[in-house]
């Protein structure tokens, strides 16, 4: 079900915490149509309770099933830059790399991009010193 690269020929979506929730094998948090709005499950049980464990939605009423926990449709350019560990994750890393650098990209788009990229390298490059030690 889960793509680690969305389709490029339409827009996306971001999934929340309770996707994530109830999908711990998700490759982040960025998901085209048919994964996002052609996936169901209802929020409450048959009383009308939330299920165990339910993370509320971040929306002004009650959320009643996974729609409720999908953002509303943007481009991948959009979504990367919104949600940039995610991006990189999912395979936007150079063109992350590239906005976190180019001049017309906004100086406090650009500084949290530059800060996201840090952390992925020093992540990335303690896991591949980790693995040269043991191997």
């Amino acid at each position: 079900m889960w793509q680690e690269h969305p389709p490029l020929a339409q827009d996306i979506y971001e999934l929340d915490a309770e996707w994530q929730r109830r999908f711990p094998g998700m490759v982040g948090t960025l998901a085209c149509h048919s994964c996002a709005l052609r996936t169901y499950w209802s929020c409450t049980d048959r009383n009308g309770s939330y299920v165990d464990g339910h993370l509320p939605a971040d929306i002004p009423v009650s959320c009643i099933d996974a729609w409720s926990h999908a953002s509303h449709p943007g481009t991948h350019r959009y979504w990367v830059v919104k949600s940039p560990r995610s991006g990189m994750l999912q395979g936007a890393e150079t063109y992350l790399r590239s906005a976190a650098t180019r001049k017309g990209t906004h100086p406090e788009i650009a500084a949290m991009l530059r800060t996201v990229i840090q952390e992925w390298d020093e992540q990335h490059n303690s896991a591949v010193g980790a693995l040269q030690t043991t191997g």
